[in-house]
């Protein structure tokens, strides 16, 4: 018998041997201890009344992870976790833990639900169209390792821009900064994040990155994972911006190895291009499948 129940109705032991099952043959295998289990709870705003744990036959089968805030006066929910363990797949689970979700974000009047899922899950993918999800766009993992291709200097612009270092809230009350990217590409979701904004000849904000560094266990940095871009709506030189705000990164730390998180392929695309003609490529993993995610919502 499946029975699924509210997160906090469960102990954290028994959600992590229900999420470290169905993620240990994952396209990228997963196994958290119970400090980093919970820890994600807080770091990715989740929620233990919003999330669901499946038993079958009193065995943890399958979880559910869930996070709902506000923002823009409206609630919006993330799905930021799915999996059934192995022996327990294709009993019909996922579809349960997926109808007690969408039961919860209505009782608490969720506007717009997200989610993210490998491009090469179909199942996954077929299951959350089924219960009226929309595939809005393509989520890109990029890197680049090394010295680039060309000196930074040619690609400078005649555009004369200053630089304004934040931290990666200082840039949620920008006219143009944008939630429409996935969960954990929003400024909040991001642990020790900071922003670049480009300041034009007249000091107006017209440019953003957001971005976090990561340090070697000596304390220098070793590498920068990027997480969008924006530029200010209705001016020419949007390209320009966005260079000068990437060269100031590249410049101020050097060829270390550089990556993207979840790049929405539409909506950041001039930051796609601007990348790629730095150098930046698709990642792949171990065994050669695609980093590529597709980026899902429901409107309740």
């Amino acid at each position: 018998m499946i029975i699924i129940k509210p997160l906090s109705q469960c102990s954290f032991s028994d959600a992590l041997q229900a999420f470290n099952k169905g993620f240990e043959d994952y396209y990228l295998p997963i196994e958290l201890s119970l400090d980093q289990f919970t820890y994600r709870f807080g770091l990715d705003q989740l929620s233990v009344d919003h999330s669901f744990v499946a038993f079958y036959n009193e065995a943890p089968a399958g979880i559910m992870l869930n996070g709902i805030k506000k923002f823009k006066g409206k609630k919006h929910a993330w799905n930021g976790g799915t999996s059934v363990a192995f022996p327990y797949r294709k009993m019909g689970i996922g579809e349960a833990l997926l109808k007690a979700t969408l039961e919860k974000y209505q009782q608490q009047g969720v506007a717009e639900a997200s989610l993210e899922a490998f491009k090469v899950n179909e199942k996954a993918i077929h299951l959350y169209q089924k219960y009226g999800y929309e595939i809005v766009d393509t989520l890109l993992f990029l890197k680049h390792r090394g010295s680039f291709h060309a000196p930074l200097s040619k690609k400078k612009n005649p555009f004369t821009y200053l630089l304004k270092r934040k931290a990666a809230k200082d840039i949620q009350n920008l006219p143009f900064y944008t939630y429409d990217v996935p969960w954990k590409n929003q400024f909040d979701c991001i642990q020790d994040g900071e922003s670049f904004i480009a300041l034009n000849e007249r000091n107006e904000e017209v440019g953003y990155l957001l971005f976090q560094k990561n340090f070697s266990s000596i304390g220098i940095v070793n590498s920068v994972t990027f997480y969008q871009g924006g530029v200010k709506e209705h001016i020419s030189n949007q390209e320009e911006v966005l260079n000068f705000l990437l060269i100031s990164i590249f410049n101020m730390y050097g060829p270390i190895a550089y990556n993207t998180y979840n790049i929405p392929a539409k909506r950041n695309s001039l930051l796609v291009k601007i990348l790629k003609s730095f150098g930046f490529q698709d990642l792949y993993t171990a065994e050669g499948i695609k980093l590529e995610q597709v980026f899902m919502k429901k409107y309740l």
